[in-house]
Parts: C-alpha cells; structure tokens; sequence
C-alpha cells in the first residue's frame, strides 16, 4: 500500500501510460508477463484491483491522491488509462470490491505517507458508474474505531452487504452498504497482528469461495478460511482452518483465488508472486526479492473478457517502501501474467 503518481489521459495527473507493444518478459519463469501500464513518476503506488464485467480493470491509489483509475481494454495492444473519481476528504484508498454491475465498495483514509492512516478518518464509500464509464460516489459511513480498513470482499449470495478487515485492529466488519449499519462479525486471533510483529499487520486481503472466508494475514504468513452463512455471519461452533504456510515469502498482502481454488498471492516486500495450491505448497511463480518484475505487488485479480480471464492481472507499488536491493524502486505498475505459462 502507498503512493501511485498518475494522470489521465489528458494529463490531468501525469498518469499511468499504455505500454504498446512491451515484449513479453521470459526473465522469470515460469510464467510470463507483460506490462499492461505503469505510472509516469517514481514513488507511486497502486494498492488494490477490481475487473469491470466488460473487463476493463480498476485501480484504487494510496498516494497521491485517493483516486480511482481505470484501464480499458487491458488484454489488448493499446490499453487506454483514465482518471474516474477522487474521493473527499481522504488522501488514500485500500480495497475496492463490486456489489452491482459498475458498483463498487471503496475504503478510504487520510495517510501520513507511507504510514497507517489518521485515526478517525475511515471511510466506506459506494461509488457508481454510469454506461459512458462517469462515476458518482455516496459515503456509506465513517467508522471512527476502525484502524485500517483494508481488504474488501462483497458476501456473494447477499450483495447488498460487505465483509471489510481491519489490518492493525484485527477484527472483521459486516457492513450493510444501504443503511451504513457494521458490527464486528469476527474477532480471533487468527486476525490479529503479532505482538511485537516484523509489520504489526493482521488480516489483510480477504475473499470468498466455495461458503468460506479466506483471509491472509501478512504479520503470521499465513492464509486461513472460516465458513460463513448465505448473509455473510461466521457460522457458530465452526473452527478456523490453516489452510497455507507461505515459506517462500516474509509479507503476504491481497490475493485471489482461481476456479481451481489455487490461491495467487501478492508478497509486497518480497517482490514475488507465488502460488498456493490446494495442497496448501506454495511455489515462486514471477519475480524475486532482488527483481522489479513485479516490485512491490500489492494485489491481484484473474480477467472476465473471455480473452483474459487466465490472465492475473497484478497491481504494484514499485517498492517505495523497501526498494530492490535497498536503493532501486520504480513507479507502481499493472503487470499481466500468463496462468496457463504462455501467452
């Protein structure tokens, strides 16, 4: 999470540029990659992803601005970046997650920089876009207590409520986005940070699959499930699963879950992109610590054009916070990556 130096197409911002014609990257197989756009300035950061049903990508940006940028057409030679929405009264966005068709959930904050936000100043918003792609926004609610609220995972069979962490308190809201109203639905260790931890970050990103709620959490390298009912509330007497131990990596961020149930996870610090099976292994798929292939990878989410949809689409931060190599960072990027091994 942090900071993303973008502009639109008109040069609005100094925006994320279509890369034409980039050759496909073969430096770190197994699985190649192509760059679908990066932004113009260093120390720029793209924190989350959401896939439009017309498959055109969104981004959300933690720096500079708390902006909202979409890329059109992504599976394509000439992708188009423009700017669609800045939200008030924060500086920053975390997760986004879609609740309609062109609807989506966006958690903002106002940020000290590479830092966790302001207290008091977490927000939910509901943001719409119209068919020629404008975007109007209602705040959903201000939640004071809340710390960090980080990923957002739309309750599949009640979309008219969000499951939404909190990475520094560790707690898990239910937010009903008509009404505003939240409660903390789930409160356990399991999504606490460590006391003392190398990042003081709980749970993480969060998704939904086959009934359950699967989280990481980024202080315990760890990526858990816990079944939840058709509302979305944790079903009682039911018990935490472990389902991974990711070796390969010291931080584990977002993540997404393919038809398979593979888990394709973000390693932000690390610089990797890594793989977890249903046998709960992980395997280094793209990148390296020592790599800018894909620096600073913060989330990730599979295409839905039937031209894309094996394609994991991974936003970056460029590595501001812990450059490659302790001096090399570059401007946070989206990068496409191959799930099939070829392009």
């Amino acid at each position: 999470m942090m900071a993303l130096k973008l502009t639109c197409l008109a040069g609005l911002m100094g925006a994320l540029m279509p890369a034409y014609a980039v050759p496909l990257q073969q430096t770190s197989l197994p699985l190649p990659s192509r760059i679908v756009t990066q932004a113009v300035a260093n120390g720029t950061y793209i924190e989350n992803i959401a896939v439009r049903a017309n498959g055109d990508l969104l981004v959300t940006l933690l720096q500079p601005s708390a902006s909202v940028y979409t890329v059109r057409e992504p599976f394509s030679h000439s992708p188009s970046v423009s700017l669609v929405h800045t939200f008030e009264g924060a500086n920053g966005l975390t997760g986004i997650s879609e609740t309609s068709p062109d609807t989506f959930v966006v958690a903002a904050a106002l940020y000290p920089g590479l830092a966790a936000p302001y207290q008091n100043t977490s927000t939910l918003w509901e943001m719409k876009l119209s068919c020629t792609g404008e975007a109007t926004a209602r705040k959903i609610v201000h939640i004071p207590e809340a710390k960090l609220l980080n990923g957002i995972v739309t309750i599949p069979s009640y979309r008219g409520a969000v499951l939404v962490g909190d990475s520094l308190s560790g707690v898990l809201y239910r937010v009903d986005v008509a009404t505003g109203r939240y409660d903390v639905v789930l409160d356990i260790p399991e999504l606490k940070p460590i006391p003392g931890g190398p990042f003081d970050l709980g749970v993480n990103g969060v998704k939904i699959h086959a009934g359950y709620l699967y989280w990481s959490n980024t202080d315990r390298d760890l990526i858990y499930r816990f079944p939840i009912d058709r509302l979305g509330y944790p079903m009682q007497g039911a018990k935490v699963e472990t389902i991974a131990t990711v070796k390969h990596a010291s931080y584990v961020d977002d993540f997404a879950i393919d038809r398979q149930g593979n888990i394709w996870a973000a390693t932000d610090f690390d610089n990797m992109l890594i793989k977890i099976g249903t046998d709960g292994r992980d395997t280094v798929v793209l990148g390296s610590p020592t790599e800018l292939t894909v620096a600073g990878d913060t989330s990730a989410a599979f295409g839905r054009n039937p031209l894309d949809k094996h394609i994991l689409y991974v936003t970056t931060s460029g590595a501001p916070a812990v450059p490659v190599n302790g001096t090399v960072s570059e401007p946070g990027k989206i990068v496409a990556v191959d799930t099939r091994g070829r392009f």
